[in-house]
C-alpha cells in the first residue's frame, strides 16, 4: 500500500499552522460573538464539573485505544493494550496536525503498527473493519438525535417528519451494508472493479489486480466474522459507541457548566455535521471548520451565540487540545520505550557474542598462565 513520507520540516510546519489557527481562532471569535457576552457566560459557569467533562473524554480515548486493540487480536496480532494505546494516540495527535484528520490518523496507525511486526494483511483488516465499525456506530447515534432531537419545542412538522425518514434512511443504511457485507460473491465482483479502477487511477502500481481483489476479499470476510458473532460485535460495538458517546457526553457537561443544557439530540446532529465537514482535508483535523460548523448548526435550533461560541470552544480544549498534547507525549513514550527495547536487543546480541568458556579453555588458559608470572598471579 503507497504510503505518502511525511517530512519533519512538513510535520513541523503543520504543527505552526495548527497553533496559528488555535490562536487566531479563541482570540476572533469573542471579537465577533461579543467579548463582554462571553465574559459573563463564563463568569457563572461551574468549574467543577471540569473533571467530570476530563473523565467522560478519557473515557472516550479509552474506547477506542480498546476497539483498536481487541481487532488487531482478532486479526492475529499480539500488542499489548498499553502498546496499541499508545500507537493509537501517537496516530491521533498526528491526524490534528496535518489536513486530513482521519487520513493522517490512518497513516500513522499504519506505518506504526508495521513498526510493531504486525503483516500488512493483519493491519488492513484492523485499521479496516475499525473505520467500518465506528462509522456504524456514528449512523446508529445520528438515527438515535434525529428522533430525540423531535421533542425540542417550536419545531414545525416538517422538520419532525423528516427527522424520521432521516432516522429511517439511515436504519436502512445499516441494514443494507449488513446485506452487501453478507453477500460474498457481489463483495467478490465489487472487489474486482474497484480494483481495475485503482489501477487506472495510478494507485498500488507495484501490486498486481488479483492480489488487490485478495486483499479486499480478506478484509470482507474479516468483517463479516465480527459481525455475524455475538461476542465480538458486543464487544467491539460497546467500544466504537463508547468513542462517540463519551465525546458528545463531554460536550454536553460543558454546556450544563456554563448553566444552558441542550437537548442531546441537538447536540448529537450539530457534532455529526461539524465531523462530516471537519473531515475536509483544508486544516488540521477541521480546526476552525469543526468550530464553525457546530456552532452554525446548534444556532439554527435557536440557541444563542455567546452561550454557543464558550461552550463550542471550551468542548475543543478537552476534545482537540487536551488530547492532541496526550498524543504527542505517548509517542514520545513509545519512542523512549523502542529505544530502550533496541538497547536491551543490542546487549543480549553482545552477550551472545561472547560466550562463556568451557571447562577445557580454561585450563589451557591457566596452564599458560595467559603471561603472566606466579608471583603476578600471587599479588593479584
Amino acid at each position: 500500500m503507497a504510503m505518502r513520507d511525511y517530512r519533519r520540516g512538513e510535520i513541523a510546519q503543520n504543527l505552526v499552522t495548527m497553533l496559528l489557527l488555535g490562536v487566531g481562532l479563541y482570540l476572533l471569535v469573542p471579537r465577533l460573538v461579543g467579548e463582554a457576552a462571553m465574559l459573563d457566560v463564563v463568569r457563572h459557569a461551574n468549574f467543577l464539573l471540569t473533571p467530570f467533562a476530563l473523565a467522560v473524554e478519557t473515557l472516550s480515548m479509552l474506547s477506542i485505544c480498546f476497539l483498536y486493540h481487541s481487532l488487531q487480536r482478532e486479526a492475529g496480532g499480539h500488542l499489548t493494550p498499553g502498546r496499541t494505546s499508545l500507537i493509537f494516540m501517537s496516530a491521533y495527535a498526528f491526524g490534528h496536525v496535518v489536513p486530513g484528520g482521519n487520513a493522517g490518523t490512518f497513516y500513522l496507525n499504519y506505518v506504526e503498527l508495521r513498526r510493531e511486526g504486525l503483516g500488512r494483511r493483519k493491519v488492513l483488516k484492523t485499521l479496516a473493519a475499525a473505520n467500518v465499525l465506528y462509522s456504524a456506530a456514528m449512523v446508529v447515534i445520528l438515527a438515535a438525535g434525529l428522533l430525540s432531537s423531535c421533542v425540542l419545542p417550536g419545531l414545525p412538522a416538517s422538520y419532525r417528519l423528516t427527522a424520521f425518514l432521516l432516522a429511517g434512511g439511515c436504519a436502512l443504511f445499516l441494514a443494507a451494508s449488513y446485506l452487501l457485507i453478507r453477500n460474498a460473491r457481489l463483495v467478490g465482483r465489487a472487489a474486482v472493479r474497484l480494483a481495475r479502477l485503482l489501477k487506472r487511477l495510478g494507485a498500488w502500481k507495484d501490486r498486481e489486480e488479483g492480489e488487490l481483489v485478495e486483499r479486499m476479499v480478506e478484509v470482507r470476510d474479516f468483517v463479516y466474522r465480527l459481525v455475524s458473532r455475538r461476542e465480538p460485535l458486543v464487544r467491539n460495538g460497546v467500544y466504537a459507541l463508547g468513542f462517540w458517546l463519551m465525546d458528545m457526553a463531554c460536550l454536553f457537561i460543558v454546556f450544563i457548566a456554563i448553566g444552558h443544557p441542550v437537548n442531546p439530540g441537538a447536540v448529537i446532529i450539530a457534532y455529526t455535521v461539524a465531523d462530516v465537514l471537519g473531515s475536509l482535508p483544508l486544516t488540521p483535523a477541521g480546526l476552525g471548520i469543526f468550530e464553525l460548523s457546530m456552532g452554525a448548526t446548534l444556532y439554527a435550533y435557536g440557541y444563542p451565540k455567546e452561550v454557543l461560541a464558550t461552550a463550542v470552544l471550551g468542548f475543543r480544549f478537552f476534545s482537540y487540545w487536551l488530547c492532541t498534547l496526550a498524543g504527542g507525549i505517548c509517542y514520545l513514550v513509545l519512542r523512549a520505550h523502542r529505544k530502550r527495547e533496541a538497547a536491551g536487543r543490542t546487549g543480549e546480541t553482545a552477550a551472545t557474542s561472547h560466550p562463556a568458556e568451557t571447562a577445557s579453555e580454561q585450563g589451557e588458559r591457566q596452564g599458560r598462565g595467559d603471561g603472566v608470572t606466579a608471583d603476578e598471579r600471587t599479588s593479584r
